[in-house]
């Protein structure tokens, strides 16, 4: 039996309602008491990741930023920290920023945008409104970043516009830092080398879990690093023919919930070691 379930959430465990469907719930409830670990592996931050973690019931270490904090859902205690450097952060939210996209850094648990318009107002409307108190409207975000390094940096725009500045900012940063597609509407910048996969094994190390013995599930780019890593990666069914390519096999997609389904055929099931196929 796999001892350690890493799902991604936006797309995996959950749709656009932004909401866990009762199948979903029940079935990770179940792989919990059979006695398998289960994280998160998101790109959010662990303050909008954790009210999730709890409708689950986890009590273990969640993987957040795309992989820059590991971080207990309970305790709050860190496992692993890694911040953006000050000076490349305030070179790519400059590059970044402009009409027709919204960079939002995030720096302890906080939003930071430039200015609070159209193109923030157009980021809510699909995402959803953070609680004011976590926002920091700064006009000079450029220099609030380099003295206080964020975590991530994520920009929001049309898919062309967003497929535009990931390949701008992957040929001006290359190695330096590290560029991802989350959705199509969302890039994100975080600390060079960081990726789920290598949070993951972070993970499963801390855990006592060997690598074999791990199940990963995700419907994006930055999910191919986790799905690559582990004993076994799944694909949900939504996800984009480059992630199905990765996987060893794919799943029903989240509207028909697929890791419920996916958690009886290779978690639950007695037959499950060694059964998918691509």
């Amino acid at each position: 039996m796999y001892r350690l379930l890493a799902l991604d959430l936006d797309g995996t465990v959950i749709g656009r309602d932004r909401r866990i469907s009762e199948p979903v719930r029940a079935a990770v409830t179940a792989a919990v008491a059979s006695g398998v670990r289960v994280t998160l592996a998101t790109g959010r931050g662990f303050r909008t990741a954790r009210p999730f973690a709890e409708q689950l019931g986890l009590c273990d270490p969640l993987i957040c930023y795309q992989g820059a904090l590991i971080k207990h859902p309970v305790t709050a205690d860190v496992l692993d920290h890694t911040p953006m450097p000050g000076p490349l952060a305030a070179e790519a939210v400059a590059m970044l920023h402009g009409p027709a996209i919204c960079v939002i850094a995030f720096i302890d648990e906080k939003l930071g945008i430039v200015e609070d318009g159209d193109q923030f107002a157009r980021f809510v409307g699909r995402w959803g409104s953070p609680d004011r108190v976590h926002l920091l409207v700064a006009p000079d975000l450029v220099e609030v970043v380099r003295v206080t390094p964020p975590t991530k940096v994520m920009f929001f725009g049309d898919p062309p516009r967003v497929d535009a500045e990931i390949a701008r900012a992957i040929d001006r940063f290359g190695a330096r830092l590290t560029v991802v597609r989350s959705d199509p509407t969302i890039g994100e910048l975080t600390a060079p080398g960081l990726n789920k996969g290598l949070a993951l094994a972070k993970l499963a190390h801390h855990l006592g879990v060997e690598r074999a013995d791990v199940l990963a599930i995700g419907d994006e780019d930055n999910d191919v690093p986790m799905l690559e890593w582990a004993g076994l990666g799944l694909a949900m069914g939504n996800a984009p023919p480059s992630v199905q390519r990765a996987a060893r096999a794919v799943i029903p997609p989240v509207d028909d919930d697929g890791v419920a389904w996916a958690i009886g055929r290779y978690v639950l099931s007695s037959s499950a070691r060694g059964s998918a196929t691509r």
